[in-house]
């Protein structure tokens, strides 16, 4: 179990989280990615019902993602901070195309992160033992 860390005098609560694999439901344009699988959910935060993480301890975050699109479609996926655009990843149609991003956010308490394919189509396996499609944080400080 992880214990708590001081930094610079400050009581500093581990939180981590890691989900993958995309939900049959949760693939197409417009819609959030809901995922199957949470292999790590330290402290408070993940939300695997809904598939977002939800800030309890107030602080900074890094926050990363992949997805590979579907054979003959591109995708636009997005990493939200409530209902704000942080970042976005962008796979082409040609193939399939792998693509990710990353990003540091400083949260308050009760933001909300989560994921959203704003265009097109992502692709998942039909092994139900791995995922393509991941999405992971943890609080820095």
């Amino acid at each position: 179990m992880m214990q708590p860390t001081a930094v610079a005098g400050r009581v500093v609560e581990p939180v981590a989280f890691s989900a993958v694999r995309a939900s049959d439901k949760s693939r197409k344009s417009n819609s959030k990615i809901f995922f199957d699988t949470t292999l790590s959910d330290i402290g408070f935060g993940w939300n695997s019902r809904s598939s977002e993480f939800i800030c309890f301890y107030p602080g900074s975050y890094f926050f990363t993602f992949t997805a590979i699109s579907d054979s003959g479609s591109h995708f636009k996926a997005a990493l939200m901070k409530n209902s704000d655009e942080v970042v976005v990843a962008w796979g082409e149609r040609v193939g399939y195309q792998s693509a990710s991003n990353s990003v540091i956010l400083n949260l308050d308490k009760n933001d909300r992160v989560y994921l959203n394919i704003k265009e097109g189509e992502i692709y998942e396996t039909s092994k139900t033992g791995r995922g393509y499609t991941s999405f992971s944080g943890f609080r820095i400080y």
